[in-house]
């Protein structure tokens, strides 16, 4: 009887992560089918290099507290670009490590006010520091909750998208904004999860 509801169980998850995998790849394909018809047109926001932006991240995609850079990939400072960065926090009782990596879409209509999406996936390395206090004790803290989703080991990935607005000058400078990114593994999907950006954006006309 154990067995069978362990095969029960085991087969309710892998028909879960299946269909998560293809909602996922329905989604990237759509994202990328639509960058690229918006891609063969040229911007109206032309720029001598890709757009670049450096900024740290609240929230967002990488967990808790974030150092992200960002580059378009045509010269110009909307359109399909990626990021990459770093992040974490560490306290008495937990250490957290995270590398988010991502592709994103930005759209305008006057090169300062821009709508923002994007997805991509997080390296997350999570390790309980808590001295339980007994010579020769063992915890095993797994699962545990990060971000609204459950954790099954110290090192694991979690998907994340991007919806947001960003407030960003035509000619470069500081720029800020704020998104939606909803977060998800294996285990669920977390649609709540907010982030704040603040840096600044190079640009060369």
């Amino acid at each position: 009887m154990q067995l069978t509801l362990s095969c029960i169980r085991l087969y309710t998850k892998f028909n879960f992560m299946k269909n998560k995998i293809v909602i996922l790849a329905a989604l990237i394909g759509t994202f990328f089918i639509t960058n690229s018809s918006a891609q063969s047109s040229p911007s109206k926001f032309q720029e001598t290099a890709p757009r670049q932006n450096i900024y740290v991240e609240l929230g967002g995609n990488g967990v808790a507290f974030n150092a992200m850079y960002e580059s378009r990939l045509k010269k110009s400072a909307d359109g399909i670009g990626f990021k990459a960065g770093l992040g974490g926090f560490t306290s008495a009782y937990e250490k957290v490590f995270t590398l988010p990596l991502g592709v994103n879409w930005l759209l305008t209509k006057d090169n300062k006010h821009f709508f923002e999406m994007g997805i991509g996936a997080t390296f997350l390395h999570y390790e309980d520091k808590f001295d339980w206090g007994w010579p020769g004790g063992s915890y095993d803290p797994y699962p545990v909750d990060v971000a609204g989703l459950s954790i099954d080991a110290k090192n694991s990935v979690f998907g994340h998208m991007t919806l947001g607005y960003r407030r960003q000058p035509a000619n470069g400078g500081i720029m800020w904004g704020v998104a939606v990114t909803p977060q998800f593994n294996e285990n669920g999907f977390w649609p709540v999860w907010i982030g704040f950006k603040f840096g600044y954006s190079f640009s060369r006309k």
